[in-house]
């Protein structure tokens, strides 16, 4: 198409830009060899309508010097798009291994740290609730004393998808220690996350029998209307309430709402 327009607006517009785009979105999205087969079509197009424009005493050599140039520019275009596409892509790679944990693919502790203070001042900005989620497995070190640590780490990682298959996209889990796990719950108020625990435990009850391990979890959820504390605070009394639902008999969740 850009050949075409090329040709139908004559020999003294360049086209140069516009030939350009495809080899930039190709090499971009679909690597170096993807862009360098279209810088070639593109030269190869530009080639042809330059042909039908050749005047009979223009000097070959020079036609191909310009062809052959043009072809070199795109080549080169597309190969310096292409690196600078994988070096993003390994940043990127970079970056999620430094935010996630390795074994359950959750933020890890200063990701899911930092994740939430920026929901806190997001709260603080909007007045909107916000609620914090401290779960801790019961009976979790007997998974690994009858086990051994590859089972537990097995189990961990069902617990893991357990939880981010029960919280919606706008939600997001972390693992901060060895089988304790936070969740952090946007705009959501003590109703909501009544319902959104009530859902998770029966999750959890299913897989773990499934899986064949009877180990269940205590839950200390802090959902706040306003935000006053920080961080550390707020997971303090997260994990108070988690200790609360352990002495309860475990397998529980107690709430406790800060106005």
């Amino acid at each position: 198409m850009i050949g075409y327009f090329d040709y139908k607006t004559g020999e003294h517009i360049s086209m140069m830009l516009l030939y350009s785009i495809p080899i930039l979105i190709s090499a971009w999205y679909c690597g170096k060899m993807g862009g360098i087969s279209i810088a070639i079509i593109a030269a190869t197009c530009w080639l042809i309508v330059n042909i039908s424009f050749k005047r009979v005493e223009a000097s070959d050599a020079i036609f191909s010097w310009n062809a052959f140039t043009r072809l070199g520019i795109f080549c080169l275009l597309a190969y310096a798009v292409s690196l600078q596409a994988q070096l993003r892509r390994a940043l990127e790679r970079e970056r999620l291994r430094a935010d996630t944990d390795i074994l359950t693919g959750l933020l890890n502790k200063g990701a899911f740290r930092d994740r939430f203070e920026e929901e806190m001042n997001r709260a603080r900005r909007y007045n909107h609730a916000l609620t914090l989620v401290f779960i801790d497995l019961d009976d979790f070190k007997e998974v690994n004393d009858i086990g051994g640590h590859a089972c537990g780490d097995k189990l961990l990682k069902l617990v893991s998808e357990t939880i981010m298959s029960t919280i919606r996209n706008t939600d997001f889990a972390g693992r901060i220690g060895g089988d304790e796990f936070t969740i952090c719950f946007p705009e959501t108020g003590e109703e909501e996350a009544r319902n959104a625990i009530a859902k998770l435990l029966k999750a959890l009850d299913i897989m773990t029998s499934q899986s064949g391990w009877r180990v269940t979890a205590s839950v200390g959820v802090v959902t706040c209307l306003e935000i006053s504390d920080t961080y550390d605070a707020l997971l303090g009394k997260a994990d108070k309430l988690m200790y609360a639902a352990k002495q309860k008999g475990k397998n529980s969740a107690v709430f406790q709402t800060i106005e």
